[in-house]
């Protein structure tokens, strides 16, 4: 098969012809029909990931063929990864949630991912698409399970106000998911003009450019003034302390956003308004099933996130420029 493999840290990718190991009995391989390119892809490319590995986790195809031990799926079956392998057996594996296991491995960093024609995965991570879902929008599903799960995380409540720190692609999907829920109102903060569009095309109410000054005006028509929830979608440092001085009292912040380096933020400003700050990591399996019915009922429309969909072949070039500027919307391979 051909794949696209990191040569050296820096986002540079190159396309191989590579053999396939042999296919394990709980096992499924997958012929990859989509996966999109998620801002972790570019930042781990720099100084994460090891030459040699093969990225993309956001990834959607056909089960292409079945290990021996696997019952359930058959040649063909369109299907949405989730990108985990784990023991299997502890107490983390059985209930869904491998990325707290001790052995676990991120498809797409750890174990190879879906920037390739084919992929193996744990038949335990599959989940079946809908004939309505087909093309470059399967890819979504992952990135939507991820925005679900981070809102259940905060417990949004309908009716309530929502502040959306950071339009890229994760934030922007947030935004989408706060609007299908049933918020109040959902304001999105991002200093690019294309992902401020992109905000008010899913759903949002009103955008902020935080380059241009303080936010608080465009906050204005919020109950109170101030939002009750709070999504720090950026891992930039500084924007928790952001999230933490507008947020409402009573407010529930979540950080989305992954930060590689420090940050500080000044505890009072949570003290004095008894907030909840919680931290967000990946899903659970009701995340992905929610999420792609949700989809496929419509409920949930995010297709104009994909700005862009480009070949295999062509990645390695588009992947060396996505790192020096990740643009504005969803770039998904597509088959």
């Amino acid at each position: 098969m051909r794949a696209a493999v990191l040569t050296r840290p820096g986002g540079d990718l190159e396309i191989e012809e590579l053999e396939l190991p042999p296919l394990s009995a709980a096992e499924v391989l997958v012929d990859v029909s989509a996966c999109g390119i998620c801002g972790t892809d570019l930042h781990i490319s720099r100084s994460v990931a090891a030459p040699g590995a093969i990225l993309g986790h956001e990834i959607a195809g056909q089960v292409a063929e079945v290990g021996g031990d696997v019952t359930g799926w058959a040649v063909g079956t369109p299907v949405a990864v989730r990108p985990f392998a784990g023991c299997g057996t502890c107490d983390w594996c059985v209930p869904g949630r491998a990325d707290h296991c001790q052995q676990f491995q991120l498809l797409g960093l750890a174990r190879p991912g879906g920037f390739a024609e084919q992929v193996a995965v744990p038949a335990t991570q599959l989940f079946r698409l809908p004939a309505t879902l087909s093309g470059p929008e399967q890819a979504l599903v992952e990135p939507a399970a991820v925005a679900l799960h981070a809102l259940r995380r905060v417990n949004l409540q309908a009716g309530q106000d929502v502040l959306v720190l950071g339009g890229g692609p994760v934030g922007l999907t947030v935004c989408a998911w706060a609007r299908a829920l049933g918020a109040r109102r959902v304001i999105v903060s991002d200093p690019v003009a294309p992902r401020r569009e992109l905000a008010l095309a899913l759903g949002a109410d009103g955008v902020i450019d935080p380059s241009t000054g303080s936010p608080e005006e465009a906050l204005a028509n919020l109950a109170n003034g101030a939002p009750q929830v709070v999504m720090e979608c950026t891992g930039v440092p500084g924007v928790i302390g952001q999230g933490l001085a507008l947020a409402g009292v009573g407010a529930r912040i979540g950080v989305v956003g992954i930060c590689l380096g420090s940050d500080s933020i000044w505890p009072y400003a949570g003290i004095q308004k008894e907030l909840d700050l919680r931290f967000c990591i990946y899903y659970d399996s009701i995340d992905f099933t929610d999420t792609i019915a949700a989809l496929d009922e419509q409920t949930l429309k995010i297709e104009s996130l994909i700005t862009e969909t480009v070949r295999l072949d062509a990645l390695p070039r588009r992947f060396a420029e996505l790192v020096e500027n990740p643009g504005s919307g969803k770039v998904v391979i597509s088959a």
